[in-house]
């Protein structure tokens, strides 16, 4: 791999990912997050724990602005200004990579052709993008079929395609739904290093995992969710 071609920096670096008092209920149901309040600061990564059933995936998707508060407000200190994540949805998701968990890839273009279609879509396409995305699925480990349609990985290829496609746009926030699911050793270990290296640039990460093990080696920080749950160092 042509480590000089891989840049993790983020395009545009921006703030703090903010939770203002955020509950949400799904119809008359009880409350999956009540009342949250955190601060995801740039150059850290955050990891979400708790039971099944606590709310990590419901503030994945949040935080995504897949789905919107029941009371609340999410916030982002974006380089052109503080954004309502859930007001101005595009102009966030322009400084977001997301590796959402069980995510559909479009079937029939391959990584590469996924990486160049992202890119285009973010404005960050240049005469450097061919060598710094070949870099990319270099670091995931994706060195087999890269030009084979999607549709034919393995649950392990996809993930390394998801987690590329996350940081292809330079990003200056990855939200992550087990990110290393279905990985080999291998690929788990150069995956992580390539998140802590986002982290190390400044980058903002979230993930939620159930390899406690190796979060503690990425997030410095927790959010923990669920009844009497407290945020806290990692």
């Amino acid at each position: 791999m042509d480590r000089s071609a891989l840049r993790l920096t983020p395009d545009a670096p921006g703030g703090a990912l903010r939770l203002d008092t955020v509950a949400k209920r799904y119809g008359n149901g009880p409350f999956v997050l009540d009342g949250l309040t955190h601060v995801f600061a740039p150059g850290t990564a955050t990891a979400l724990v708790g039971p099944n059933g606590a709310g990590k995936s419901t503030l994945l998707r949040l935080l995504a602005a897949l789905a919107v508060p029941t009371e609340g407000h999410v916030r982002y200190e974006a380089p052109e200004g503080v954004l309502d994540v859930h007001r101005a949805p595009y102009r966030y998701l322009r400084h977001v990579g997301i590796a959402h968990d069980e995510a559909e890839l479009p079937a029939f273009l391959t990584a590469e052709e996924l990486l160049a279609w992202i890119a285009r879509e973010r404005g960050t396409w240049d005469a450097e993008s061919p060598a710094r995305h070949a870099a990319l699925l270099d670091a995931v480990r994706l060195d087999e079929r890269r030009r084979a349609a999607l549709g034919t990985y393995s649950s392990g290829m996809r993930r390394k395609a998801q987690v590329a496609a996350a940081l292809v746009g330079r990003p200056s926030v990855l939200l992550l739904d087990e990110p290393l699911r279905g990985l080999d050793a291998e690929a788990t270990e150069a995956v992580l290093a390539l998140l802590i290296a986002f982290r190390g640039a400044g980058g903002l990460v979230v993930v939620s995992s159930h390899r406690r093990d190796l979060l503690d080696r990425l997030c410095d920080d927790t959010l923990a969710l669920g009844p009497g749950a407290r945020a806290g160092p990692a």
